[in-house]
C-alpha cells in the first residue's frame, strides 16, 4: 500500500518491526560481552534480559524512545490516507508538521502533488469529452448559434478551446463552400436599411463578401459591425449639419460664429468618417496580404511593393502629424524666435513643466522622428534635397509664419513621396503583367492653411479653391471662402 511505501522509504520499518530490532540488538551486543568469559552464553541471556527489562521499566517510569514516538506517530498520521485525495494529503502534511516529521511533510507533499496532478488530468480528460460532445449542438438548424449551449461552452477552458479550434476551419470551409446550413449575415442590417448613408452600405458589402469568402477573421466581426454602426451615425449627424449649412447660406450667414462652428463639427465627422475608411482599407488590405500569401507575388514584386507601402504609410503619417503642428504654431502654442527659443531652454534645463516648455519638446521630438524617417527611408545614402532645405530654414525660422509655411511645405514634401511610392507600386505591376492592387494607398487632404496677407489675395483669386471652401487663417481660425 502507498502508506506502507512511504513508511518504508523513510525508516524502513513498523513500530513492531523497530521494537523486534531493538530486541535482536540487544541479544547481539550480549553475545558479544558473553564471548569475553567461559560462561559466554548465559552471560549474554542475561544481558539481553536485562536490556529488554531495563526498557521496560524504562517505558513504566515514563521514560520515552525518540525514534520510536517518531515512528508510532508518523504509523498514526498514515493510518487510513487516502492518498487519491489531495486534501486529505495536505491535512497530513500538516500532521507531520506538528508532529516534526519533516521528511514524511515532504514525502507527503510530492505525493500531494503527484495525486492533484493525476485529479486535474483526470478532470480535463472528462471535461475534454463534454466539449466535444457539446459542440456538433453549437448551432441550430436554421445556421444560427445556439447561445445556451455557447454559454456552456465558454464557461470551462476546454469548451473554449474546442470553440476555438472550429472557428479556425470556418474560414477554410468558407473558401470551397463546405459550411453547413445557412449562416447569418451580421452585416445585412447595414445592406437593408434604407436609411444607411451609401458610402456605410459599400462598406459593409465589402466586409460581407470578406467574411462569405473567409478572409475576414470571424472574430473580428463584432468590431465591424460597432464601427459600421459608429459610421452611420456620423453619416446622418454629416447630413443634418450639411442641411443646416446650406440654410444658414440662404439666409447670407455662412461667416457666423454658427455657421462656422457648424463647420468644425463637419470638418471633425470627417476627419472621422476618414480615419474610419483608412482603418477599414488597411483592415481589407491586412486581410487581402494575409490571404495573398497563399498567391504570393514575385519575390522581386513583394519586396519592391513591401518598401513602397513602408514609405507611404510613414509619409502619411508625417504629413497628417507635420499638419497638425502647423495649427499648434499658428494659435502661438510653439514659440520661435531666438528669445522665446533661449528662455525655454533654460526653463526645460531646470525642469519647468511650463505649457510652452512641453509644447516645444513636443515638436522637436517630431522633428527629430521627422529627421530620423526621412533617413531610413532614403537608406542613408541617398538624401532628400528638398528636406534638407527645409530642415535647415526651419532651424532659423524666428517667427510663428515662417515656421507654419516650411512645415506646409514638409506636408507637401510627404504628400509627394506617398503619391510617388503608390505610382510605384502600379507601374512595377503593370509592368510585370500584374493587375493593380485592389486597395489603393490612401493619401491624405488637409484643409488649404493661409499664412500672410498676400497668401490671401492668391487664394482669393485661385479657381482651385471654390466658394464656400474652409482654410485655416494666419491665426489658425477656420473661415470659409466668400
Amino acid at each position: 500500500m502507498a502508506q506502507e511505501s512511504i513508511i518504508g522509504g523513510l525508516f524502513g520499518l513498523t513500530p513492531e518491526m523497530y521494537q523486534q530490532q531493538r530486541a535482536e540488538q540487544g541479544l547481539e551486543e550480549g553475545v558479544a560481552l558473553g564471548r569475553m568469559a567461559p560462561d559466554a552464553f548465559g552471560r549474554s541471556m542475561l544481558y539481553a534480559g536485562a536490556t529488554q527489562l531495563g526498557r521496560g521499566l524504562g517505558g513504566a517510569m515514563g521514560a520515552v524512545d525518540p525514534m520510536l514516538q517518531k515512528i508510532t506517530a508518523q504509523n498514526q498520521i498514515l493510518q487510513g490516507l487516502d492518498v487519491n485525495n489531495p486534501n486529505a494529503i495536505s491535512g497530513a502534511i500538516q500532521q507531520a508538521t506538528q508532529a516534526g516529521i519533516p521528511e514524511l511533510a515532504y514525502r507527503l507533499t510530492a505525493l500531494r502533488d503527484e495525486s492533484t496532478a493525476r485529479s486535474q488530468a483526470q478532470r480535463g480528460l472528462q471535461l475534454s469529452q463534454a466539449a466535444q460532445q457539446l459542440l456538433p449542438q453549437i448551432k441550430n438548424p436554421d445556421g444560427t448559434i445556439n447561445e445556451e449551449v455557447k454559454n456552456q461552452l465558454m464557461s470551462f477552458p476546454q469548451g473554449r478551446a474546442a470553440i476555438s479550434e472550429m472557428a479556425k476551419v470556418i474560414p477554410d470551409l468558407r473558401r470551397i463552400g463546405a459550411t453547413v446550413g445557412q449562416e447569418e449575415n451580421p452585416f445585412a442590417v447595414f445592406l437593408n436599411d434604407p436609411t444607411i448613408p451609401s458610402t456605410v452600405k459599400i462598406t459593409a458589402q465589402q466586409l460581407s463578401n470578406s467574411l462569405k469568402q473567409g478572409i475576414l477573421d470571424p472574430e473580428k466581426v463584432d468590431a465591424r459591425v460597432a464601427e459600421l454602426s459608429a459610421a452611420a451615425q456620423r453619416g446622418q449627424q454629416f447630413q443634418q449639419a450639411q442641411d443646416q449649412l446650406a440654410e444658414f447660406k440662404r439666409q447670407g450667414l455662412e461667416n457666423s460664429r454658427q455657421s462656422l462652428a457648424l463647420q468644425g463639427q463637419l470638418a471633425k465627422i470627417q476627419e472621422q468618417n476618414m480615419q474610419f475608411n483608412q482603418s477599414i482599407k488597411q483592415q481589407q488590405l491586412d486581410a487581402k496580404l494575409e490571404e495573398a500569401k497563399k498567391k504570393p507575388l514575385p519575390s522581386y514584386l513583394a519586396k519592391g511593393e513591401e518598401e513602397d507601402f513602408d514609405i507611404a504609410t510613414t509619409a502619411t503619417n508625417l504629413a497628417t502629424d507635420s499638419n497638425t503642428f502647423i495649427n499648434r504654431i499658428k494659435s502661438g502654442e510653439i514659440k520661435f524666435g531666438w528669445k522665446d527659443k533661449a528662455s525655454i531652454k533654460a526653463r526645460e534645463i531646470a525642469g519647468s513643466d511650463a505649457p510652452d516648455v512641453i509644447a516645444r519638446q513636443d515638436f522637436d521630438k517630431f522633428i527629430q522622428r521627422m529627421t530620423s524617417e526621412n533617413l531610413r527611408l532614403n537608406k542613408g545614402v541617398q538624401t532628400d534635397k528638398d528636406f534638407e532645405r527645409e530642415m535647415k530654414l526651419l532651424q532659423s525660422a524666428e517667427s510663428k509664419a515662417s515656421a507654419a509655411k516650411i512645415m506646409q511645405n514638409l506636408v507637401d514634401i510627404n504628400i509627394r513621396k506617398a503619391k510617388n511610392a503608390d505610382e510605384s507600386i502600379t507601374r512595377r505591376r503593370t509592368n510585370a503583367g500584374f493587375n493593380a492592387p485592389e486597395l489603393r494607398i490612401e493619401i491624405p487632404t488637409f484643409e488649404p492653411h493661409i499664412f500672410s496677407d498676400a497668401d490671401y489675395s492668391s487664394f482669393l483669386k485661385n479657381p482651385k479653391y471654390k466658394s464656400g471652401t474652409v482654410f485655416i487663417d494666419p491665426e489658425g481660425v477656420r473661415r470659409v471662402k466668400p
